[in-house]
């Protein structure tokens, strides 16, 4: 019977591996499907209408568990994950999104691991080694050259992109934080009741927010992009991809789901190059392939 069951196990890995390269392949999508409809919907209210979306599904799947979390002693740590997590980082991603190309955002994405190790010394006691340092440097070399205006010209746009380069990446760092903060908490509790409670939270952070854009006389126009992009973020993104992450991590190593984040960029940067006719450069192209290589030699650790 024990042997059996562990052969079950064996066999759902390879299984969970590829579902969470299929999932990374959707979230690598969003950023070019999105960024046309911030056209369309203010970027506060898109985050915000995209995490109402979400909580209609969440919050009945959750039952109650999601109100005795934020009524018990972890609502503190739940707070945290909300306003960083679902808060911050959503607004950090449409600030982004208007300013910056997808295809930079899709890359800036993968440096979540990076900041995790680093967050992860003074907080988890997990000190970087030689290999971490190394993947760091490369990282910071490849965001350079993405980011760097070419033929020495720093136009107004070329200063838009920097600025919402240097947005996301404050808001890959917030989105480690809240990985580091709620590695704990998804370890004591069914992952849905927490996601939920957090993503609650967000909302409601992310409500002011919204309200002060359609105060200053910003409008929503209903249009096919705005809907695609809503429904997607939201329902492919959000639920589906949470939900086959939780799975995932149950059948499958931690290092194994890692790998297939590496198909997330790869995913963003050809749509956005196909679908928004978005350059690659010589220069993002090495760009990109140094932040792979420092995200790799941080997270693919020989056992």
């Amino acid at each position: 019977m024990a042997i059996g069951m562990r052969r079950l196990a064996l066999g759902a890995a390879p299984a969970a591996v590829v579902a969470m390269a299929g999932i990374n392949v959707i979230w690598g999508m969003a950023f070019p499907i999105t960024k046309p409809a911030l056209q369309d919907i203010p970027p506060f209210m898109f985050a915000f209408l995209r995490f109402t979306l979400v909580l209609i599904v969440l919050l009945p799947l959750a039952g109650r568990s999601w109100i005795e979390l934020l009524r018990g002693p972890e609502r503190w740590r739940i707070l945290i994950l909300g306003v960083c997590g679902f808060g911050a980082v959503q607004l950090t991603q449409v600030i982004a999104l208007r300013l910056s190309p997808a295809s930079d955002i899709a890359l800036i994405a993968t440096t979540t691991p990076l900041w995790i190790t680093l967050l992860a010394w003074p907080m988890l006691r997990e000190r970087p080694d030689v290999r971490g340092w190394l993947g760091f440097g490369a990282a910071i070399i490849g965001l350079g050259l993405i980011v760097w205006p070419q033929n020495g010209a720093q136009s107004l746009s070329g200063q838009d992109r920097l600025i919402g380069d240097a947005v996301y990446l404050v808001g890959s760092l917030l989105w480690a934080l809240y990985n580091v903060i709620g590695k704990d908490v998804m370890a004591r509790h069914n992952p849905l009741a927490p996601t939920a409670a957090a993503c609650l939270v967000g909302a409601i952070t992310l409500l002011p927010f919204a309200g002060w854009e359609l105060w200053a006389g910003a409008t929503i126009r209903v249009t096919p992009a705005g809907i695609l992009a809503l429904l997607y973020t939201a329902f492919l993104v959000t639920v589906v991809g949470y939900l086959a992450l939780f799975w995932a991590y149950r059948r499958a190593s931690a290092a194994q789901v890692a790998v297939t984040m590496y198909l997330q960029p790869v995913a963003g940067v050809v749509l956005a190059w196909l679908w928004l006719g978005e350059p690659l450069g010589t220069w993002f192209l090495i760009g990109a392939a140094c932040v792979l290589l420092g995200v790799g030699l941080v997270t693919l650790r020989n056992p």
